[in-house]
Parts: structure tokens; C-alpha cells; sequence
């Protein structure tokens, strides 16, 4: 067990360390093991229509094996959409996008895994922007471990 803990603790720390400066770590998570973000900022509208541009943002990340629970961020509000979700460890890709709709937007989110024998797992969930402005929008992997 110990030969395992170090083993994670090093892909974390490389994990934490490529992570400095994204905003903020959940309280559920231990200080070692801090929430990832994959997030963009940008002017949105209330009442987006489907002729306008979809928006995405992606990045690189490695990850250890084991649980996250895994959602989307709107502004301030973060939400599980996926909780527990097992990953084993390796390097993804990982995209969200948003997709304007009649009166809302549709945010998809996936991780790619370099290993082709894993499947690129998803997330879909129709987004309501309250008010006209600047918003952060995208992602987070919140570690279980």
C-alpha cells in the first residue's frame, strides 16, 4: 500500500504543480489531491440563439488513478454532473465547449485518453446564462482520494 501511495503522491505532485494558479481547490478534496479546472472567460449572452458560434477551451492534463467527481462550472456555481467517476492514471486530453441553442446553451465536456485502449468518456448539460456579461465557464475534476 505504501509502494502505491508514493507512486500516486508523485503523479499528483506533478498534477498539482502543472495546476498552480487555477482557481481556487474544493473544501472536499485534501490540500495534496487540489480540484482541476479547464475554464474560459468571455462575454455571454442571456438569450443565445443557435446561428451564434460555438465556444470551446482545452487542455492537457495527467491524472492519477482513482475517483473524481467531475462537473461543470457557470460563473460561481459549480456542478457534479458525474460523481465517482473512475480514471485510471495517464495523460487526456480534455475539451469543453458551449453551444448556443434558442434560449440557452448546451455545455459538452470530454477527456480523451492518450491510451487507446480507454474510451473518451462525456458530459452534456443544457446551461441557462441569468444575465448578459462576463462569465467563466468550463469544467472541473474534483479528486476523491
Amino acid at each position: 500500500m505504501t509502494r502505491v501511495r508514493h507512486s500516486l503522491l508523485s503523479v499528483m505532485a506533478l498534477v498539482g504543480a502543472a495546476l498552480l494558479g487555477a482557481p481556487g481547490t474544493a473544501s472536499a478534496a485534501p490540500a495534496d489531491y487540489p480540484t482541476a479546472y479547464n475554464t474560459k472567460t468571455q462575454h455571454l449572452v442571456s438569450n443565445p440563439d443557435s446561428s451564434m458560434v460555438e465556444s470551446c477551451v482545452s487542455r492537457r492534463i495527467t491524472l492519477g488513478t482513482g475517483h473524481y467527481d467531475w462537473g461543470h462550472v457557470m460563473g460561481t456555481r459549480q456542478t457534479v454532473v458525474r460523481a465517482n467517476l473512475y480514471l485510471g492514471q495517464g495523460v487526456y486530453t480534455w475539451e469543453d465547449c458551449l453551444w448556443p441553442h434558442d434560449g440557452f446553451y448546451v455545455q459538452t465536456t470530454s477527456l480523451n485518453p492518450d491510451n487507446p485502449d480507454w474510451d473518451t468518456v462525456y458530459l452534456s448539460e443544457d446551461l441557462d446564462v441569468r444575465s448578459t456579461g462576463t462569465w467563466t465557464w468550463g469544467g472541473f475534476l474534483d479528486p476523491r482520494f
